[in-house]
C-alpha cells in the first residue's frame, strides 16, 4: 500500500462520515419541524374538531407516527429529485 492510497482511503472515509453526520442532522431537523407541524394541527383539531381528536392516546400515537412517516416521504422526494438532477453517465 502506498502513501497515496492511504490518503485516498482516509479522505474517502472522512467524506463518508461527514455525509452520514449531515444526513443525521438533516433528519433530526426534519423531525423537529414535522413534529411541530403535527402538534399545531392536533391542537387546532382538539379545539374545533371531533371529540376523538382530544383523546390523549390518539394524540400521542399521531404525534409519534406521522412525523416519522413524513421524514420517510421527504427522503424519498429528496432521492427522486437527486436522481432527476444528476447528469447521466455515458455508459447508462
Amino acid at each position: 500500500m502506498t502513501r497515496l492510497s492511504s490518503v485516498d482511503e482516509r479522505s474517502t472515509m472522512t467524506t463518508g462520515c461527514v455525509i452520514a453526520f449531515g444526513s443525521a442532522l438533516l433528519t433530526g431537523f426534519m423531525l423537529f419541524i414535522n413534529g411541530s407541524l403535527v402538534m399545531a394541527v392536533l391542537t387546532a383539531l382538539a379545539r374545533t374538531g371531533p371529540s376523538w381528536t382530544s383523546n390523549p392516546e390518539f394524540s400521542q400515537f399521531v404525534l409519534f407516527l406521522v412525523p416519522v412517516l413524513m421524514v420517510v416521504a421527504e427522503w424519498m422526494m429528496i432521492d427522486y429529485v437527486r436522481t432527476r438532477l444528476r447528469p447521466r453517465s455515458a455508459d447508462q
